[in-house]
């Protein structure tokens, strides 16, 4: 049982030290149909591994204890050509051709499942930029056409991240 809780404390502590160790505040804000929506410093991953990168990010305060009542938007954007250190800017046709992806699931009452949207490859207005790359660092800004199963529409503008790398 002591070995238990000292691993659990060890594991807190390295936690605690990666995430006093975060050098930027990250941030995710976007237009969702027009309306607000925001991801904040606990709410947003960004995981790039050898020539891709995932960014997620959820509804802020979705992160906290206990967690809220409200519905919990996330948004997934995955995709390749990433180089470390890069700007990058992805059109329709870049979106056309490669292996790139972008989801958002509407949140729904709790205990019912969320509606989900994929990207519209064949939409008008598709922007996805890394403008600034330093360190474990990229910030940059989206838009995306998306559409669900049923072919209802929505979508992304004026999208805006800055996000760090944090894995260990």
């Amino acid at each position: 049982m002591i070995r238990l809780i000292n691993r659990t404390l060890l594991c807190l502590a390295i936690l605690h030290a990666a995430a006093a160790g975060a050098d930027e505040p990250q941030s995710l804000t976007a237009k969702v149909d027009g309306a607000a929506f925001a991801a904040d410093d606990h709410t947003i991953l960004l995981v790039p591994l050898k020539g891709t990168f995932t960014l997620q990010a959820a509804t802020a305060g979705a992160a906290a204890y206990p967690p809220p009542k409200t519905p919990i938007d996330r948004l997934s954007i995955t995709c390749d050509a990433f180089t470390p250190g890069q700007p990058m800017t992805l059109g329709a046709k870049d979106f056309a051709s490669s292996d790139c992806r972008a989801t958002f699931v509407k949140g729904a009452a709790a205990g019912a499942e969320g509606d989900e949207y994929a990207l519209d490859k064949s939409g008008a207005g598709i922007l996805f930029e890394i403008t600034v790359s330093h360190g474990k660092v990229i910030e940059g800004r989206f838009a995306f056409p998306m559409k669900n199963k049923a072919g209802k529409a929505l979508t992304l503008s004026d999208g805006h991240f800055v996000a760090e790398d944090r894995q260990l």
